[in-house]
């Protein structure tokens, strides 16, 4: 016979597996109601890009595609270096930066003559 009386007892209160609490019910798409609008932020427009009103919109930018160059011709760089090419780096940086800055000014002035047409 043992002396501890607190195997008699109940337990006052149960605890739950380590994590339960922490982890979400899972949920599946029946468990919203198919009346509840998706949450939309008061910036945000929907509209088709087939249907957009201004075309200058869709266009790309020239910074875009100068810098995007600028990352093409940097990659082919590199693999021409791996290759065993010799390449004076500063030279190339240098000319790398001044195309790409007469391109980026080039392109200003045509988009901005564009515009002025219109």
């Amino acid at each position: 016979m043992s002396t501890d009386d607190t195997r008699d007892q109940e337990p006052t209160q149960v605890v739950p597996p380590v994590g339960a609490q922490d982890d979400p019910p899972p949920q599946t798409g029946t468990d919203r109601p198919a009346t509840t609008p998706p949450e939309r932020r008061s910036h945000e427009t929907v509209t088709s890009p087939q249907h957009d009103a201004d075309p200058v919109a869709a266009r790309l930018r020239v910074s875009t595609v100068v810098w995007g160059l600028v990352v093409a011709l940097v990659g082919v760089g590199v693999l021409a270096w791996s290759a065993g090419a010799r390449i004076d780096v500063q030279l190339a940086v240098i000319v790398l930066l001044a195309v790409a800055g007469a391109a980026l000014l080039v392109g200003s002035v045509v988009t901005a003559g564009r515009r002025a047409r219109r």
